[in-house]
């Protein structure tokens, strides 16, 4: 029970990494608020977790609007009497090189993948201070790390969320506040599960995406919820502002 007592939202929690998250925290005893724009997959994430024995909030909201969030934020702290742990995770995949990505999938990318960030943290933290400190998770990529043709809105939206999680950790850290990123490489989720279908051969999209892993799989949500469990709990109390890369080896070849 490392989140005994703790209360965390997770944004995108309704699958993949985010549900897989949300799950974890609910085992280690933490009170969650499931944050998603897909009212199916937040119906279905909820009733794993209470028929798990968990504590869980289901919220239907859009991290690309503040309105939605704040209202989520508050909604948290008012049901669980505050808000200890911040995880960034939603996003989108929209594909296209620099000259070819329109910009009005552009906007939406960064808006999601970096505004998201932004507004979880500029409503949260004020809920974080009220506790007298937290911690906060953002989830990046390792296309934030190593270039991949054909995903210049996705990359520089998770290069950003690097930076910006450094900018956090710099200036809440005194109020002990931590903030740090994952940066998960090929993971089997529903999101990437639409990326392969879009090839033209799926199945040989999937095997080159787990065959460019010196493991040799694609990851699964597990792999990032245990990370983020160690940045969420006690255990790393002395560690802010670093980005944990996830990726079974993938930027070691």
């Amino acid at each position: 029970m490392r989140l005994k007592d703790r209360v965390a939202i997770v944004t995108g929690a309704g699958a993949g990494i985010g549900r897989a998250i949300a799950e974890c925290f609910a085992r280690e005893g933490a009170a969650v608020t499931l944050f998603d724009i897909n009212t199916g997959y937040l119906n279905e994430a909820a009733t794993a977790i209470e028929n798990s024995g968990g504590r869980c909030l289901p919220i239907h909201g859009d991290v690309g609007d503040s309105s939605s969030v704040r209202r989520a934020l508050e909604d948290t702290a008012q049901t669980w009497g505050g808000i200890d742990i911040l995880v960034a995770n939603a996003g989108v995949a929209i594909g296209g090189s620099v000259v070819d990505m329109p910009e009005e999938a552009w906007n939406q990318v960064l808006n999601i993948n970096l505004g998201g960030v932004y507004r979880i943290s500029h409503f949260g933290i004020p809920y974080l201070l009220q506790r007298g400190g937290g911690s906060i998770i953002n989830l990046t990529s390792t296309q934030a790390l190593r270039g991949y043709p054909g995903w210049s809105g996705y990359a520089a939206s998770k290069g950003a969320i690097i930076a910006l999680t450094r900018q956090v950790a710099a200036e809440y850290s005194a109020q002990r506040i931590r903030c740090n990123a994952i940066a998960p490489g090929a993971v089997d989720t529903p999101m990437n599960a639409g990326v392969f279908a879009a090839a033209p051969d799926p199945e040989a999209e999937r095997r080159k995406w787990a065959e460019l892993t010196p493991l040799r799989r694609l990851g699964v949500g597990d792999d990032i919820a245990r990370a983020a469990l160690y940045l969420a709990s006690d255990d790393s109390d002395w560690v802010t502002g670093t980005c944990m890369v996830v990726d079974g080896g993938q930027l070691a070849v």
